[in-house]
């Protein structure tokens, strides 16, 4: 009895080794598809740290009402949604505009102005959040 059983120990572990390598297989499909197949539904345009544990962050949504871009405070408690804007195809007055955006530092003559400074977007951080009424 003992010989029988030990001639069937290289069919269960390749048994097992199938069955192991089907399960992996699937769950790293369903990790990676997390996002229900349509990746391109949300899309991180750009981030900035602002802290240790807090970042704003600028996402591309598709909707059902059509693209909009989202402006988020983001902190390992919670989600905040800063700024709204929808996309459109055609740019806006402001985007043609050839001034800098508030709070650029002036670059050299000829230069483009350099971006924000840090002071500057955590200032415009915390007027935003006070701007929002708390729930």
């Amino acid at each position: 009895m003992t010989g029988n059983w030990a001639s069937l120990l290289p069919a269960l572990g390749l048994l097992a080794l199938l069955g192991l390598l089907a399960w992996g297989a699937q769950w790293l499909r369903r990790r990676t598809h997390a996002s229900g197949g349509d990746a391109a539904a949300l899309r991180v345009v750009a981030q900035l740290m602002v802290g240790p544990q807090q970042r704003v962050v600028v996402v591309e949504l598709d909707g059902p009402g059509g693209a909009v871009q989202l402006t988020l405070g983001v902190t390992p408690q919670h989600v905040r949604t800063l700024h709204v804007r929808p996309i459109t195809a055609t740019p806006t007055p402001a985007a043609q505009s050839t001034e800098p955006p508030p709070g650029a530092r002036p670059g050299p003559a000829g230069a483009p102005a350099a971006t924000p400074r840090y002071a500057d977007v955590a200032r415009a951080v915390a007027a935003a959040q006070r701007q929002e009424p708390t729930p």
